[in-house]
C-alpha cells in the first residue's frame, strides 16, 4: 500500500479544515448539551457529551498538523 503523501500546503489546508470542523462538532455539543438539554433526549446528550472531548482532540491534531506545516514553509513565527 503506497504512503500518503502530503505537500506543506495541502497539510496546511488539512489541518485548518480539522480545526474549523472540530470547532463546530464542539459548539453542536455544547448547544446539546447544555444550554438547549431540555429539548434533547438522554441518548442525544450522551452523544454530545461524548463527542466533545473527541472532537477537541481533532481540534488539537489540526493545531498541531498546522503548525508542521508553517514549519516546513519556513514561517517559523506562526503559533
Amino acid at each position: 500500500m503506497p504512503a500518503l503523501s502530503l505537500t506543506a500546503r495541502q497539510t496546511l489546508t488539512l489541518g485548518r479544515t480539522t480545526m474549523l470542523a472540530s470547532l463546530l462538532v464542539m459548539i453542536g455539543a455544547i448547544l446539546v448539551t447544555y444550554p438547549f438539554s431540555a429539548h434533547f433526549s438522554l441518548v442525544m446528550q450522551i452523544i454530545g457529551h461524548i463527542a466533545l472531548p473527541v472532537a477537541a482532540a481533532f481540534f488539537k491534531l489540526g493545531y498541531v498538523a498546522r503548525l508542521a506545516a508553517h514549519h516546513a514553509l519556513g514561517n517559523l513565527s506562526a503559533g
